[in-house]
């Protein structure tokens, strides 16, 4: 009798072992899928930015240009050239670190 008893309780241990394990498992494996569409969703965010940042250029580049040329086109009372600016092709830029 204790022979079986043994036995019955090896099985229930064996079927309890599996139980948990499986639980760990599928429990690890949602969580590696919602981390996967996080990153996912955080990759499309990030191309979405990247996108306005390239318009936002655009447009920074479209308004400096308007701004020249307005500038230029400005004349004083006796007709001549209210400013004169250097060719922008001309000009060195000095690139700005915000450290």
């Amino acid at each position: 009798m204790l022979q079986l008893l043994k036995g019955f309780d090896a099985i229930i241990a064996i079927i309890f072992l599996t139980i948990l394990v499986g639980v760990i498992v599928i429990t690890m494996r949602s969580k590696t899928y919602s981390v996967g569409y996080e990153i996912a969703a955080l990759k499309a965010k990030e191309k979405l930015i990247r996108q306005r940042q390239v318009e936002l250029l655009s447009d920074l580049a479209a308004t400096e240009r308007t701004v020249r040329e307005n500038l230029l086109s400005q004349k004083d009372l006796s007709g001549k050239p209210k400013y004169i600016l250097p060719d922008p092709k001309r000009v060195l830029r000095i690139e700005k670190n915000n450290n």
